[in-house]
């Protein structure tokens, strides 16, 4: 039979596990991700150097998605990516592009 500081235990475990599995499921539920489509305008075939693509035209968006226009441009991208930190609360971006 288990006494009263036994049982007490038990449930604490149960209730710390309970607590941490909502608080991965918060964690990942709190991230948003918004996702962005458009034609890429391309650099010359016979360009040659650095290049980066930037929004050139935002459109209206379409079904609830956002809708743009991307263009490659000759140089170092002024925002490289490793040089941005995903901020908490800020949406992680995901840009599609049709080539």
């Amino acid at each position: 039979m288990f006494s009263f500081s036994s049982t007490f235990t038990i449930g604490t475990g149960k209730l710390l596990s309970r607590l941490e599995r909502l608080e991965v499921r918060t964690a990942v539920a709190s991230r948003q991700i918004k996702i962005r489509l458009g034609n890429l305008k391309r650099l010359p075939g016979d360009y040659v150097g650095e290049r980066h693509t930037v929004v050139a035209k935002q459109l209206p968006s379409e079904n609830g998605q956002e809708w743009v226009e991307f263009e490659e441009v000759p140089g170092p991208d002024p925002n490289p990516p490793e040089a941005q930190e995903h901020k908490r609360g800020v949406p992680t971006l995901i840009s599609v592009m049709f080539v």
